[in-house]
């Protein structure tokens, strides 16, 4: 894992309730607060028990995904792959979370199973600063997310786009150029670009 997905993944520890998102067989989204109970070089852990609608849920898709807001208003968001670790992935659970003894005292834990999500790319965003910042990263060999908007070659440097970005991230050039870690991906400069220059990502 790179420094930089490393960083964001160490955020979400630190943050360490989250709410994950799955979908179940008819394709139903479901969400809950969970907690990341281990982030490591290899991926964050989550646990659940084999009851829950949750883990079926995993076991069948595979897939979760992840949202988190930081206290200075920081959000955090992930979707990755995952898969069930040995049992002794539990135990180092319940040693870096010792007031999960409480909620499952002696060996009742070992009803739940440790998942690793092994894979997987996310995005920080950074509300609280002019302009807003946003950063992407991945690991575990997915590609980082790429999205908003970028302008074409059918740009004819109107400039109509600048003068309606609410975070002022649009530069002239030939064609105008997004700075796209400052872009709120409203959308704004597409509908006003008189040419549709402007396209998605």
């Amino acid at each position: 894992m790179n420094e930089k997905a490393k960083k964001y993944v160490d955020m979400f520890r630190k943050v360490k309730i989250v709410s994950a998102a799955t979908v179940d067989e008819s394709g139903v989204p479901h969400s809950r607060i969970i907690n990341v109970m281990i982030a490591a070089d290899e991926g964050m852990y989550i646990v659940t028990s084999k009851g829950k609608p949750f883990y079926k849920q995993l076991v069948n898709t595979g897939r979760v995904a992840l949202s988190a807001m930081c206290p200075d208003c920081q959000s955090l968001k992930f979707t990755g792959k995952l898969k069930i670790v040995g049992k002794e992935w539990v135990d180092k659970v319940f040693e870096q979370n010792p007031g999960m003894n409480e909620v499952y005292p002696g060996d009742t834990r070992y009803i739940l199973d440790a998942f690793l999500i092994y894979e997987g790319s996310g995005e920080w965003f950074d509300l609280l600063n002019y302009p807003i910042s946003r950063e992407t990263f991945s690991y575990g060999g997915a590609e980082e997310e790429r999205s908003g908007f970028e302008i074409s070659g059918a740009c004819i440097g109107c400039g109509a786009c600048q003068k309606v970005c609410p975070q002022k991230c649009i530069s002239e050039g030939t064609p105008f150029q997004i700075a796209h870690e400052h872009c709120l991906h409203c959308g704004a400069c597409m509908e006003a670009c008189p040419v549709q220059a402007v396209c998605t990502r």
